[in-house]
């Protein structure tokens, strides 16, 4: 089986899950390429994201939401991608013979599904990194989608997605987050790792100072957002405070982590859950991550800190908290470590 996984640079969740991806479906001896062929195409909408989410974050939440709730935007913006796909995806095509298009990002499932018009056996999965679905995620010629909480069975349900389509796998995290190694941690010993994501995105100046006060040792993790990194080194903090870049070894830190603050990107919480730390969360981008907080606080995985960090800081750092085993406990039973694999194995059912 050949498999071509289409992806975007808008955000690193959806990289990571098409890593995760790779990996699986190598172990079952498929043959896989990655397409960023549409990341040219893509270039006005990404300069567009983040420079919102920088400028005018509120505004941007408001179009996310308008956009959820309009089928005439939804059928642009499908049209536009589809045309795209067409003019941009045939030889590509026609060079690999994909048998499967694995697609984390919604951008991608609508071009690639240009090409399905004209090679109907094609057979094309939309991978979800978030815990809700938006509209824009809808694509009727899609084969099948994987979400990870029951939840977004009925947020598809409602786009006319039938139920038999919809697999219920878990959001594709990297193997080593099942069994990291064993060995002394890359920093301090139970910490309190603080997270914004791939990009270092959030308010960290201000979240790393109120945690400087609890007492306790912080890993700050900048990510690939050197600048953030620069200027955080630049003022003075207790010894207690470890400011880092991009962290590899990613599952060891959180495995040893004592409690992880930070934004609510999807394929963040699903590692933090299978790490079975309390989470904290102090920031999030409008729209999509505001629905990953929401599903989070309702499943009990992770608690809301932006107006009361550090009592919460204080109040899960104890080994015999009854909110830290409550937390722990719902990570346990919503977790999925196997979320890649089992999307894999589906496709050999497709």
């Amino acid at each position: 089986m050949r498999i071509l996984i289409a992806s975007l640079p808008i955000g690193t969740g959806h990289d990571s899950a098409a890593k995760a991806l790779a990996e699986a479906c190598l172990g079952l001896n498929m043959d896989v390429e990655f397409s960023e062929h549409l990341v040219g195409k893509a270039r006005v909408e990404t300069g567009l994201y983040f420079w919102a989410l920088h400028y005018m974050p509120r505004q941007y939440g408001a179009v996310f939401r308008w956009g959820d709730h309009s089928q005439v935007q939804w059928a642009r913006h499908r049209q536009r991608w589809m045309r795209i796909g067409l003019s941009q995806l045939g030889n590509i095509y026609d060079a690999y013979k994909p048998d499967v298009i694995l697609a984390t990002h919604p951008f991608a499932l609508n071009a690639w599904s240009g090409i399905k018009e004209t090679h109907p056996h094609l057979k094309i999965v939309g991978i979800l990194t978030d815990l809700s679905v938006h509209r824009f995620w809808y694509e009727p010629l899609a084969d099948a989608y994987t979400v990870w909480l029951p939840e977004q069975v009925e947020d598809l349900a409602r786009f006319g997605v039938p139920k038999e389509r919809i697999w219920m796998t878990g959001i594709p995290i990297r193997s080593a987050f099942r069994a990291p190694r064993w060995e002394l941690p890359l920093f301090a010993r139970d910490p309190i790792v603080l997270l914004g994501g791939g990009l270092g995105m959030g308010p960290y100046y201000r979240i790393l100072r109120k945690l400087a006060e609890a007492n306790h040792s912080v890993v700050a993790v900048c990510g690939h957002n050197e600048r953030l990194r620069w200027q955080l080194d630049q003022y003075s903090w207790p010894n207690a405070v470890t400011i880092v870049g991009y962290v590899e070894k990613m599952p060891l830190l959180l495995h040893h982590a004592r409690i992880v603050v930070g934004k609510p990107g999807g394929v963040t919480a699903a590692e933090v859950a299978q790490s079975r730390v309390p989470f904290i969360m102090t920031h999030w981008i409008p729209g999509q991550e505001e629905a990953n907080r929401d599903r989070l606080l309702l499943h009990q995985m992770a608690v809301r800190g932006d107006r009361d960090l550090l009592k919460w800081v204080h109040e899960l750092l104890p080994e015999d908290s009854p909110l830290r085993g409550q937390i722990i406990q719902q990570q346990k039973l919503w977790a999925r470590p196997h979320a890649a694999f089992a999307i894999a194995q589906h496709l050999l059912q497709l």
